[in-house]
């Protein structure tokens, strides 16, 4: 084979291997561009999602610098570009929540390449800032690896609406339970405005008695000055006041003064009590006096237990204010001395039922024990009395919310404990515990957060 063949033939393989990669590169090329289309899509997609999404979405540097800001993070802060500024910016945050914001609190297992590439952390109430005006918002926090750096993100949910919503929920059912204890109101209320209406009737006819011997006395004197005969006027005198029973009206004045007082006093006692039950409910945590709060429901509910028990109280004056939630840790009492009125119902003939409510500060805790001697809870359901919408009164009683929401107020709201000890037919004693030193906490990130 010649020298001119040999080359004939390296020409041509060459030329189909050339041929072979222009085809594999255009084969790749087109790989290449679908995959480019289709990350692009991905893109776009992703985009789309983050963008529409209901919450506000904010990506975010261990620096704190924002990297990414959603259309819904835009409208709930209020800022139309967040992208380079630092997210401590849009909140209002103490050391504690500084801490958890960038997951100081995650061991280092999260920084190992290796490890898990996105770690849920925490989701956290704070207290965020639009044009100057702070608003309560719910933070779920995420720590994710991107490139062997880690990135943090945090999807804010504003909770304006919802706690509008839950304070209007809470103020109907303030108001209901105050609906439905107005009948017994009402009687509370007329007792003492009759006898103060008998009273006032009493007093306009005693002083129009005194009026007249007042008039005679003075009559007497004009006269005494005018040296006229004194015998007739003050025979008259002796007749108005036999007559009219002075000593009796000496006797009489100040007891009808001093009840209508204290009518007076225990109708402004209801009406305060209704006042405080019915005024718009809030969330925000304030000092709540426990033994007033008690005095106060009690006010509000005392027909129910006039013609079956008699309450006894027991408040220990030493008790400390606690932080929480004023008008619900009101309803959560009014419930379960209302379920104590209903568990007493079989004394109704008899007027022998007995109510003990006591509060007692220990170390650590305030305890508060409702006592009854009613029918007691059936062993079979005494795991359930917390359960929502469970009840075992007749249709139209009830439907299952009171002790529910007594659980929920005092274990989920105020870090507490409520239990219930009781035999079938033998009387319940519910014990309420509420934890100072946890309440004193919440008080001082309050604090904290409206200072910061």
């Amino acid at each position: 084979m010649s020298e001119l063949d040999l080359l004939q033939r390296k020409l041509v393989r060459e030329t189909n291997a050339r041929k072979e990669a222009e085809s594999l590169l255009e084969q790749k090329s087109r790989n290449l561009y679908e995959a480019n289309q289709q990350l692009r899509a991905l893109a776009d997609h992703t985009r789309a999602i983050v963008e529409t999404a209901a919450e506000g979405i904010i990506t975010y540097s261990d620096g704190g610098i924002i990297r990414s800001f959603n259309r819904s993070a835009r409208r709930i802060f209020g800022i139309d570009n967040a992208i380079g500024k630092d997210i401590r910016t849009l909140f209002q945050l103490n050391e504690d929540q500084t801490r958890r914001m960038f997951g100081e609190d995650v061991d280092g297992a999260l920084m190992d390449p290796d490890s898990e590439i996105i770690y849920q952390l925490e989701s956290l109430e704070l207290y965020g800032v639009r044009r100057d005006i702070v608003f309560l918002c719910e933070v779920a926090l995420s720590r994710a690896m991107v490139v062997e750096s880690p990135m943090f993100i945090a999807v804010v949910r504003d909770l304006t609406k919802k706690k509008q919503m839950e304070a209007r929920l809470s103020q109907v059912r303030n108001m209901e339970a105050v609906g439905q204890l107005s009948a017994g109101v009402a009687h509370e209320i007329n007792t003492p405005i009759q006898f103060i209406g008998n009273n006032i009737e009493f007093l306009q006819g005693a002083f129009q008695d005194i009026e007249t011997l007042l008039n005679l006395y003075s009559n007497l004197q004009n006269a005494a000055e005018s040296q006229q005969a004194l015998d007739p006027i003050i025979a008259e005198i002796k007749q108005k006041i036999e007559l009219f029973d002075l000593d009796f009206l000496r006797q009489e004045f100040p007891m009808a003064i001093s009840q209508s007082l204290e009518g007076i006093d225990r109708v402004a006692t209801i009406v305060r009590a209704m006042k405080e039950f019915s005024a718009p409910s809030t969330t925000t945590r304030a000092s709540i006096d426990v033994n007033r709060s008690i005095r106060t429901a009690l006010a509000i509910c005392a027909n129910q237990f006039r013609d079956i028990a008699t309450v006894k109280m027991n408040l220990d004056d030493s008790m400390s204010c606690v932080i929480g939630i004023g008008g619900q840790f009101n309803q959560a009492i009014l419930n379960i001395l209302t379920n104590a009125a209903d568990a007493m119902e079989i004394h109704r003939s008899t007027g022998q039922g007995l109510l003990e409510v006591e509060t007692n500060l220990t170390e650590d805790d305030i305890e508060i024990r409702f006592h009854d001697n009613g029918c007691g809870i059936p062993a079979n359901i005494r795991d359930r009395i917390f359960d929502p919408f469970f009840t075992t009164k007749e249709v139209g009683k009830g439907i299952g919310q009171g002790l529910a929401f007594v659980y929920d107020v005092i274990v989920n709201k105020h870090a507490g404990t409520v239990s219930a000890q009781s035999r079938s037919g033998g009387g319940t004693t519910f014990l309420v515990t509420l934890p100072t030193s946890i309440c004193e906490a919440q008080l001082r990130r309050q604090h904290e957060s409206t200072i910061s």
